[in-house]
């Protein structure tokens, strides 16, 4: 028997080659759902070829590494031969592996037996390469042995490949010790395969083939450019990916900032604006010791427009209204809009004489019909009106008196304007006696959860509720949060309330449980119950009284709450994360905020405010924001979740978008616990959605103030 001895120095090459193949062909593969279908193409071919050059290369090394008391030479053919095998093995089993968005046994078998023919080929293609005067020995056991490994290495490698796919927190770290298994698996393959190979002491090589010198440097040569050009394309491409994310992130923040201080129909500033600019204009007018006027424009008989001609001829009449007033407008005058059908004029430096001629100029040009879509349109203007100094010295002041006026004009019978006098009757917003109503109403369990169901938009069936409360009072009937949240929360009831809904939708949810509905449930935190020291305590608990899973329950909480205190916010998240619960962030994108945060806060789902699913028909600049959030959202490997769905266009739109998850009036109001089983009968695809009367069945009518 010849003696052979090994030099570990090519050995630890061998095996350095066979992990940086393996890392590259799994980082080729962490490409292809990153990227449109062409481009995936290169990278499933990219990851194959890499693996093929890398087990080729590692091969060969390892022959390098084989010391014989003799010249050792290599035939041309079988060596490129083995090279080939190698190539397209690799190539069809990777495609085969992760081309798919789930991997059956089925293909998992059949790339497996090609992945790992391949191999063995090229293994004993090569190892009969090596040029000699008699043929090899082989112990038949340790070559079965050899095959093995491969099979199982084979198996093992694609189906980390699959799924060492998705770019999530880990992942390179993830790759790199999946990596490591695969080069260590390739390696006890080959290493195995050659210990079967005997060589008899008198056996001598042929002369001519490749000599050993010649092959090391056609190996070296071939492993380190293909490797290396397979790296720099890598690094390139994830370059510039990164730069694509950072532009896309900034070009939505710049959205957002827009979003925060801008309406999307009509381009005004919004109320948040409107705000900025009061106290500004506030501050100057002061230094100047000058008058500002601010002007509430509120329009009478718009509801009447958009209940007969539907939201989209009121849109338009909106738009034209804007149109009007701007038309009337001194240069230094700016139209904000409150909302809705209400508009703000700021006056800075402007007289009464000036002010009360405008506004009844504004009265007048409302007053003339609006022809639009083919229908004559009349409606008219309220206004109302306060000074600063004179009314106040504070925005809060400045506008409680403005609002005063412009309700009082209201009552007066509409269409006109006046300005705020001590005379007038305040509108409060909430009156003593609905305050006392409200202190008792958790004692005399008048307290109510509703829910809104939540749809899979690939599936198209229920996943889960949100929980919203409701309160039944018993002379005005059900109230919507809008009506009484802000008085809870300023009285400090929004703490015993807020935990009685927790432990409610939690009791809910284990019904739900008990009777085989998978489904998950969502609570809202508002920002005083974010705040509540022992929140995280009130949430496990009844998930510990009620023997829920964690992964059931789902916490929203909105954009501002989460960033106001960013450190306690990552704290309070974190540990809800790590016990399971799903961290949702509700109203994204109505605050300006920095996507980038979204790495710092442990969220699992986004949910996109339903502002910009209204305007993504008529407003490209909505529908952008849209698209960014949902492919940034992806990137993350985050869910998204639309609410606010209310017309079939809408459901289309976010399908294509790719939205995980869909929620709106198209689909179903927020309906009582006992109602529920009425829409599980109901086939979404049909558009069947439940008809309010039948929801509201021996239920209170529901205010239309605020449909949330």
């Amino acid at each position: 028997m010849m003696y052979i001895s090994w030099d570990p120095i090519l050995i630890g090459i061998s095996y350095l080659v066979a992990f940086i193949a393996s890392f590259v062909a799994l980082d080729s593969a962490g490409k292809i759902l990153l990227v449109g279908q062409s481009t995936s193409l290169f990278w499933r071919l990219a990851g194959g070829i890499t693996l093929g050059m890398g087990i080729w290369s590692m091969h060969f090394i390892g022959m390098l590494a084989m010391r014989m008391p003799m010249m050792m030479s290599y035939d041309l053919g079988l060596t490129l031969i083995s090279f080939a095998v190698s190539l397209v093995a690799t190539t069809l089993a990777i495609n085969i592996a992760v081309s798919g968005s789930s991997l059956s046994a089925s293909r998992l078998l059949l790339a497996t037996a090609i992945l790992s023919t391949g191999v063995v080929s090229m293994h004993y293609v090569g190892m009969s390469a090596l040029m000699s005067h008699s043929d090899i020995h082989w112990n038949l056991s340790i070559v079965l042995l050899s095959i093995l490994i491969s099979i199982v290495a084979s198996g093992v490698g694609l189906w980390l490949a699959f799924h060492l796919r998705h770019n999530h927190k880990g992942a390179v770290m993830n790759r790199i010790v999946a990596a490591l298994v695969m080069g260590a698996a390739v390696c006890a393959m080959h290493y195995t395969g050659m210990a079967a190979a005997h060589f008899h002491s008198g056996q001598h090589l042929m002369v001519g083939g490749v000599s050993e010198a010649g092959l090391s440097v056609w190996v070296s040569a071939t492993t380190l450019v293909l490797l290396g050009i397979m790296l720099v394309i890598s690094l390139v491409d994830s370059h510039n990916r990164t730069n694509r994310l950072t532009e896309n992130l900034r070009q939505l923040n710049n959205q957002l900032e827009l979003q925060a201080r801008y309406d999307a129909l009509t381009g005004l500033a919004n109320r948040h604006q409107m705000d900025s600019l009061l106290q500004e204009g506030l501050r100057q007018a002061n230094d100047a010791g000058s008058k500002y006027a601010l002007i509430f424009l509120d329009l009478d008989r718009f509801k009447a427009v958009n209940d007969t001609w539907g939201h989209f001829v009121g849109d338009e009449l909106l738009i034209n209204v804007v149109e009007r007033i701007n038309a009337r407008l001194m240069p230094e005058m700016t139209l904000a809009r409150m909302g809705g059908d209400e508009f703000v004029v700021l006056g800075p430096n402007s007289s009464t004489a000036q002010v009360t001629e405008l506004c009844t100029a504004l009265v007048s040009d409302m007053g003339k019909p609006f022809y639009l879509c083919g229908h004559t349109l009349n409606i008219s203007l309220s206004a109302g009106i306060s000074f600063y100094p004179d009314h106040g010295q504070t925005l809060h002041e400045l506008k409680l008196k403005a609002d005063t006026a412009m309700y009082n004009v209201k009552n007066d019978g509409r269409n006109g304007w006046a300005i705020y006098h001590v005379g007038m009757s305040q509108v409060l917003s909430a009156t003593p006696g609905l305050l006392q109503d409200l202190s008792l109403a958790l004692a005399r369990a008048q307290f109510e959860v509703w829910y809104q169901p939540k749809y899979c938009a690939q599936r198209n069936d229920i996943v889960g509720f949100e929980a919203l409360l409701r309160w039944r009072h018993p002379e005005q009937g059900i109230l919507l949060p809008a009506t009484f949240l802000p008085a809870l929360e300023k009285t400090g009831l929004i703490m015993p309330v807020g935990n009685w809904m927790i432990d409610e939708a939690c009791r809910q949810l284990q019904i739900w449980d008990q009777a085989g509905h998978p489904w998950t449930l969502a609570i809202n935190l508002s920002p005083v119950q974010f705040e509540q020291p022992d929140i995280f305590f009130v949430v496990t608990e009844s998930l510990r009284k009620y023997a829920l899973q964690p992964a059931r329950l789902i916490v929203e909480v909105t954009e501002s709450s989460a960033l106001k205190n960013l450190d306690r916010s990552v704290q309070l998240l974190n540990e809800f994360s790590k016990v399971g619960i799903t961290v949702s962030i509700d109203d994204f994108g109505t605050r300006y905020s920095n996507m980038l945060m979204l790495n710092t806060l442990p969220a699992k789902e986004l949910k996109i405010d339903k502002s910009f699913i209204k305007n993504m028909g008529h407003s490209e600049s909505s529908t952008n924001v849209v698209a960014t959030i949902i492919n940034v959202a992806r990137s993350m490997n985050m869910n998204v979740v639309a609410e606010g769905i209310e017309t079939q266009d809408q459901l289309a739109l976010l399908t294509t978008l790719g939205c995980s998850y869909l929620q709106g009036f198209l689909f179903s109001h927020p309906v009582p616990a006992d109602r529920i089983q009425v829409l599980t009968e109901q086939q979404p695809a049909e558009n069947k959605t439940i008809p309010v009367g039948i929801i509201n069945t021996n239920y209170p009518a529901i205010s239309q103030k605020n449909p949330a």
